[in-house]
């Protein structure tokens, strides 16, 4: 019997389309970022942040993230709005969110050692900025993190290599000449630091700290004309800046400018009277002008805020060698010798407040030279008496 060639193809796909089909597990599909919806989020989270809303900051931060998963700086923005809110935790786990997410990102791993830096966990800090020089030899913000790192531990001239590494790669960055530029003032390096400092002041003229910078330095090498503009600038700007007052009155000393000198570190101490580093200037100055009825007003003053202070006990004895020195030119042997062994006693009392070297051998000097001038005082006054 022969069977009809129709009638066995119907029945093998009766078969074979009845039989169970072998499931295939569909992938989940990548959500697409909605990147101008992350924009939007990152935008206002970041005005948030300006403001100082940062609770808000963090939620649109967060948003951002959620609309696209690879937006890196919305990663940084929120670790950085952690770390402000001194949220560590949170700010790590950020950074190595996006680490894990895109491991060849090298602002992943210098976000992180600049949290790690803050924290004070310097090895790890600097671990971080060394994986990121993995990913990119030339990576300037990494060698500038590795050189504050090395400023925070005192390793000055590890500090210099980098940061001059840094600018080499990055010679625009105004961050990284900043630094720079103090740590040349520091080493003393003026004109180095004036050079990298007057850089940063043209892009930014309205940044105070870089001015007080840039007027040491200035000062530092004798061109106080320039050093008095900036501390100028200062004070005009921020007239309760009582530190640069002092300053300010520092170059109109070099200047010889005294009066002037006078009216500053007096309206530093009007702003602050309770510092007692603001004293120290105009009692100097004073002792120079032998204004002596101002000196004691200040210095009982100064006194009773920081009653062994050893900077203070040297400049009285600063005072009395000077009344010393006057009643011997006039002649006067008595005040002489009772001023001068007064100043003996203060500087003798110098070297038991403090270890400071500068200081015990200022006061050192300071007897030795009243000492003498003592002997010659006693000299003059039998040879008077003899007569």
């Amino acid at each position: 019997m022969r069977w009809n060639i129709g009638i066995i193809w119907c029945t093998l796909l009766l078969i074979f389309g009845c039989a169970p089909q072998p499931k295939i597990q569909k992938l989940p599909e990548e959500k697409k970022p909605t990147v101008s919806e992350a924009k939007k989020y990152h935008s206002s989270g970041f005005e948030y942040f300006k403001n100082g809303q940062y609770e808000d900051a963090i939620r649109n931060y967060k948003q951002a993230i959620a609309e696209s998963t690879l937006f890196v700086d919305a990663y940084l923005d929120l670790a950085r709005t952690y770390t402000v809110i001194h949220n560590y935790e949170e700010a790590e786990s950020t950074y190595m969110r996006l680490i894990n997410i895109l491991p060849n990102e090298p602002n992943g791993y210098y976000g992180l050692g600049r949290l790690y830096t803050e924290e004070r966990k310097y090895v790890l800090a600097l671990q971080q900025y060394d994986k990121a020089l993995e990913i990119d030899p030339e990576d300037a913000l990494a060698f500038y993190g590795k050189g504050y790192v090395n400023e925070k531990t005192g390793d000055t001239g590890e500090t210099l290599r980098y940061y001059e590494r840094a600018k080499e790669l990055a010679p625009d960055d105004i961050n990284i000449r900043y630094s720079l530029g103090k740590l040349y003032v520091k080493l003393e390096r003026y004109e180095d630091g004036i050079r990298e400092l007057e850089t940063v002041l043209q892009e930014h003229p309205e940044d105070i700290e870089v001015r007080l910078f840039l007027g040491d330095a200035y000062a530092s090498v004798g061109r106080y004309r320039k050093a008095e503009e900036q501390f100028t600038y200062i004070v005009e700007q921020s007239p309760d800046y009582a530190a640069a007052w002092v300053k300010l009155g520092n170059v109109c000393v070099d200047m010889k400018k005294y009066s002037e000198a006078m009216g500053n570190y007096k309206k530093a101490i009007e702003i602050d009277p309770a510092q007692p580093s603001f004293y120290y200037h105009l009692v100097d100055l004073l002792v120079k002008l032998k204004n002596y009825t101002e000196v004691n007003a200040y210095l009982k003053k100064a006194f009773t805020i920081t009653p062994d202070d050893a900077i203070l006990v040297a400049l009285s004895g600063d005072l009395y060698i000077a009344k010393a020195d006057d009643a011997f030119k006039v002649k006067d042997w008595d005040t002489a010798i009772s001023n001068y062994q007064i100043a003996i006693n203060n500087y003798e009392k110098v070297k038991t407040l403090t270890d400071s070297p500068h200081w015990v051998g200022y006061a050192k000097k300071g007897i030795e030279r009243a000492q003498i001038q003592l002997k010659k005082a006693k000299e003059e006054r039998w040879w008077d008496k003899g007569k």
